[in-house]
């Protein structure tokens, strides 16, 4: 999965943000929400912050590693 546009999208919101805004999902595809943001930790892309299935939010803070992506794509 190609993560540049979610990566720019929390980078745009100030380096931390909600997975399941930046993907536009609702609660439906929490699990899957989930999964990429500990996709994003296991790449060092990205910090899980916090998760709460009731708000439908998934906050992560990027790295330096995320950042640098998301600048350079």
């Amino acid at each position: 999965m190609d993560y540049t546009p979610l990566l720019k999208f929390i980078y745009q919101k100030g380096g931390t943000g909600n997975v399941m805004e930046a993907l536009g999902w609702d609660s439906s595809q929490f699990e899957e929400g989930s999964r990429i943001a500990l996709e994003l930790d296991n790449l060092n892309y990205a910090k899980m912050l916090y998760s709460n299935f009731n708000k439908n939010l998934i906050v992560v803070e990027l790295t330096l590693v995320g950042i640098s992506s998301a600048k350079n794509s």
